[in-house]
């Protein structure tokens, strides 16, 4: 997939508001699919609108960095790869450059940002 084919699914799940996860309010729209990173309905930050997408979930006390890569797209069970980070918290934030390097410094900042909010939790 490509950014094209990316923007034809904006178009019709934000633009449109064809979305489900969509919830909206008087100021802003908020997103409640589980992998959404931010919380927000945008086009940066919809994990469906996106072939390429990570974030970071927590699962019984562990943290997971998940990752949607664009090779895997035809494939529905291999869409998302989930990759286990240490309970150390400056080890995760390691792992976590490690793993995004090479991503948009997007999703490298909301990566971080949402796993210390979870840790403080």
């Amino acid at each position: 997939m490509n950014n094209k084919n990316d923007d034809l699914i904006w178009q019709i799940i934000g633009e449109r508001e064809f979305c489900c996860f969509k919830k909206k309010t008087i100021f802003k729209n908020f997103c409640s699919h589980k992998f959404n990173i931010t919380g927000l309905c945008s086009k940066q930050s919809c994990p469906l609108a996106n072939s390429k997408y990570a974030t970071i979930i927590q699962q019984q006390g562990k943290f997971f960095l998940v990752k949607k890569d664009e090779r895997n797209l035809n494939f529905p069970n291999k869409t998302w790869k989930k990759i286990a980070l240490s309970r150390n918290f400056g080890k995760a934030l390691q792992e976590i450059n490690i793993n995004l390097a090479f991503w948009p410094k997007f999703f490298l900042y909301f990566a971080k940002l949402k796993i210390t909010k979870l840790t403080q939790i």
